[in-house]
């Protein structure tokens, strides 16, 4: 009695024949390339017209790739679903719109990990028992090199992890967070943006400008659904932004001379109390060419009613670097009862400025003298009552207050109004 009932219920539901998943997953390939049709026809025409076709080809392209996927659930067991799966992935890379690259590295990788499992299923049983402990192994040990990373690690682990291992984990995004918190998790950042849209002119027949800030990440304001991704997600940005070049570890001491005297004849904004070299972070060039103009110009289009508004804004762009404060701190302020210990001061900000760009992300001036440097927010000691207790360097320049006034400025309460609001980052 027992030998003649089911073992389990896949033996009571037959398999999926292999024709019908067959036709799933061309059905998937079909539409992925009407999707490569159309971006093609988008691109051999102009902008306006061509931009027409994205929305049409999205759908396409998703609905291909779900379709595609569900042939390969069908029958995972099949080789040639893999392979017709591994096709889907690759001719979806050139179907997805160029602005959409992240997608397209998901469609590369979604194709190499179906090509890999229908080569895996093709070999011999002892064949994929090896590949399978080799990946697990594989993956393991990029683990264990995402903790040894760090300065100083013996130069053969840097070789393997930089040029085999990188790239993998920062796709699959476990090198972050292995290091953070020992021995000290370093500082944060955020991002703070000044938008200033020309709105007209005066009397005098000079432009004015409206201002606005923006910051990101926030919280809540950033969290979008319950998880917090969207939040997540800005953080992640936002400290990529502070990956700085690696030509500065091999500047020389003139070139350092060079750069720190230009900066000193910008006497409008004053150099912090710190090295003066520290006050200058070149951004990894893979930063400063996509992920800074991108990024601002993100904030614009968000931040923009229409073409015409956007058209009319420019946006300034900080990094604000927060200064975790030392234990001594808090246990000297009995001896020390003019020091700060709000940890969430503005003076334990550091903000870089990172440029001026318009609403395509075009940085408007390249030879701006305080691009990439440090502009510090100071005490100010003795500050008179009613009046801002720090000199907000950071505000004078994103708003240009006729050449830069004095600090004091802000004591004035319309022009305080236009300041950046330090309370924001609480």
């Amino acid at each position: 009695m027992d030998s003649a009932a089911p073992g389990s219920p896949a033996e009571v539901v037959p398999p999926f024949e292999w024709r019908a998943a067959r036709k799933v997953a061309l059905t998937g390939l079909a539409l992925i390339g009407a999707a490569a049709a159309l971006g093609a026809t988008a691109t051999a025409l102009d902008a306006e017209p061509g931009a027409l076709l994205h929305t049409p080809r999205l759908l396409l392209l998703f609905v291909g790739a779900i379709v595609a996927g569900a042939a390969v659930s069908m029958r995972p067991d099949l080789p040639a679903v893999w392979a017709l799966g591994c096709a889907a992935g690759a001719l979806a890379v050139p179907a997805t719109p160029a602005h959409w690259d992240s997608f397209r590295l998901f469609f590369g990788v979604a194709a190499t990990v179906a090509g890999a499992s229908a080569a895996v299923r093709y070999a011999p049983p002892r064949f994929r028992f090896a590949a399978v402990t080799a990946l697990i192994l594989f993956h393991f040990g990029g683990i264990f090199l995402a903790t040894t990373t760090p300065t100083p690690a013996p130069w053969v682990t840097e070789q393997v992890f930089t040029r085999i291992y990188n790239p993998y984990l920062q796709f699959l995004y476990l090198r972050n967070a292995y290091h953070f918190y020992s021995p000290e998790p370093g500082p944060a950042s955020v991002l703070a943006f000044c938008l200033k849209t020309e709105t007209g002119t005066d009397a005098k027949g000079e432009k004015v400008y409206a201002t606005k800030w923006v910051v990101t990440p926030t919280r809540p304001g950033d969290v979008r659904d319950p998880l917090g991704v969207t939040y997540y997600r800005r953080l992640s940005i936002s400290e990529q932004t502070a990956r700085a070049s690696p030509g500065l570890l091999v500047t020389t001491a003139a070139e350092q001379s060079e750069l720190i005297e230009r900066r000193r004849q910008h006497l409008a904004i004053p150099l912090s109390e710190e090295n003066a070299f520290s006050q200058y972070r070149l951004p990894h060039p893979e930063i400063s060419r996509y992920v800074i103009p991108s990024y601002a110009s993100h904030v614009v289009l968000q931040n923009t009613k229409d073409k015409d508004e956007a058209a009319r804004t420019t946006v300034k762009m900080y990094r604000l670097e927060h200064v975790v404060m030392p234990v001594e701190v808090f246990t000297n302020a009995r001896k020390e009862p003019n020091a700060t210990t709000d940890p969430y001061h503005p003076v334990t900000y550091r903000p870089f400025f990172l440029g001026e760009f318009d609403a395509r992300g075009t940085l408007l001036d390249p030879q701006e003298p305080m691009l990439y440097w440090l502009v510090p927010v100071r005490a100010r000691p003795n500050a008179p009552k009613d009046a801002v207790p720090y000199f907000d360097y950071m505000s004078l320049h994103a708003l240009g207050l006729d050449g830069y006034k004095q600090p004091d400025v802000f004591d004035d309460p319309k022009e305080r109004e236009r300041a950046f609001d330090w309370a924001r980052l609480r």
